[in-house]
């Protein structure tokens, strides 16, 4: 317990004194949308238009992708409640945290030739913005206030938080939000699914750490998550967070030929991150919680898209919470900021077990980011296909790597088999082979 307290205070001290002012030198917030966006004119002076080249790749692109499929669509605008009147969330030290507005130029019908059509298509379904309802009278999300979602798990009582957003001032704003629109209720406990700041920072917009350190709001986080967290946000979080600059392009104007997109979600929230020490850690491989009258049974799922990391299955709603496992693009394996590598066979190992656990009578299924589905085959699909893909990843490059294929030639080689190909959640939209492998 000592040296969790200790890690919590490293902590602390690191974000507030690293995230808070990085957080307003990257301003992701505020970087404005440059006006020339919806026309299609580069930002900068010296910027050039897509060649002939680069449109007939474009074209031929196009031609290639599943686009008849149209699912996805229908899902991110299933269960909308209601956005709020404002785009723009501003942070306590007077910047613009958070500028969903900046990106309104994805929402013109127009195709960019200066956009991956594949990503620009994701960047799209990636604009959902307000309050959702997943399982009706029972599970909510607020998606488009930060980079992830943040999930609402209705109780007897309040409000169990998945994932409380990476800045304090967008989670208290989608829990004013959800409040208003069905009524105020306390929130009676908060879990943590992994390690990221994306997935914690904002606790404290949603809990006071007084009514955690007394016990009358659990914080529940998978075992490792302080020594993690510790890991990628102080010793190794200047350089990781120089390299996510790179990474995602952030400090890009909002733009066609700028920022579209970050895979998983729009951008990451300038505002106050922070942390509040979990009460209570899920050791188990498999561990059932009942709060406020909700019954959860946590799935640790320790080197998949974070070294702590756990889904969760809501056996009353038959809904299945994947963390960050199983979202709507295939993750990188290496990660360009730094982050520690993936396992892509134990993801699909991970992914593999929920299917059978919970896959095959689970109705909903939601996670961190992206947007939930619907039905139980649809649910087996996106799982099929992303633990298919995920081992395909691991295995193609082990062999191919036995082949005699090398470091530095292997993102040429590496394909997916064309059934997958035809799978949207089979796409990764971090980076082309070249990340993924």
């Amino acid at each position: 317990m000592k040296i969790r307290m200790t890690l919590a205070v490293a902590l602390t001290v690191a974000l507030c004194s690293r995230l808070g002012p990085v957080a307003l030198a990257a301003s992701p917030g505020g970087v404005p949308a440059d006006p020339g966006a919806v026309a299609g004119k580069h930002f900068d002076p010296k910027g050039k238009m897509p060649s002939k080249f680069t449109v007939e790749l474009q074209n031929g692109l196009r031609k290639t992708l599943p686009f008849e499929d149209k699912r996805d669509f229908e899902e991110a605008k299933k269960g909308f409640i209601a956005a709020p009147p404002y785009k723009q969330i501003m942070a306590e030290a007077g910047n613009v945290a958070w500028d969903m507005g900046s990106y309104d130029f994805l929402l013109e019908g127009k195709d960019f030739d200066s956009v991956n059509p594949s990503l620009q298509r994701q960047a799209i379904l990636n604009m959902a913005y307000g309050l959702y309802e997943v399982v009706p009278g029972k599970i909510y999300q607020v998606r488009g206030f930060d980079l992830a979602n943040i999930s609402f798990i209705k109780g007897d009582t309040g409000w169990i938080v998945f994932d409380p957003l990476t800045a304090k001032e967008t989670a208290a704003a989608a829990l004013k939000f959800i409040n208003e629109k069905l009524g105020a209720r306390p929130v009676v406990a908060v879990v943590y699914s992994h390690s990221h700041g994306d997935h914690f920072g904002g606790v404290r917009g949603v809990v006071d750490e007084v009514d955690v350190k007394s016990g009358k709001v659990p914080v529940i986080a998978p075992v490792g998550f302080m020594e993690h967290a510790i890991a990628e946000n102080v010793y190794a979080g200047n350089a990781m967070t120089r390299r996510l600059f790179f990474q995602y392009g952030v400090l890009l104007p909002r733009s066609p030929f700028g920022h579209v997109d970050q895979s998983i979600g729009k951008n990451v929230a300038a505002g106050n991150t922070g942390l509040i020490e979990p009460s209570r850690y899920i050791e188990k491989d498999f561990e059932t919680l009942t709060i406020d009258g909700v019954s959860m049974e946590f799935q640790s799922t320790p080197g998949t898209e974070a070294p702590a990391e756990m889904n969760t299955y809501f056996p009353q709603f038959k809904a299945f919470w994947a963390a960050e496992n199983i979202t709507g693009t295939i993750h990188n394996i290496y990660t360009l900021r730094g982050a520690l590598i993936r396992d892509p066979l134990e993801w699909s190992k991970q992914i593999n077990v929920a299917l059978y656990r919970y896959g095959t009578e689970a109705e909903y299924m939601f996670a961190a980011h992206s947007w939930p589905r619907w039905g139980n085959a649809r649910i087996q699909e996106v799982m099929r296909a992303q633990r298919d893909t995920y081992a395909h990843l691991n295995n193609e490059v082990l062999h191919l790597a036995n082949q005699g294929v090398t470091i530095n030639e292997i993102q040429n080689v590496y394909k997916l088999p064309k059934s997958l190909q035809r799978q949207w959640a089979a796409h990764s939209y971090h980076g082309s082979e070249e990340a993924v492998t």
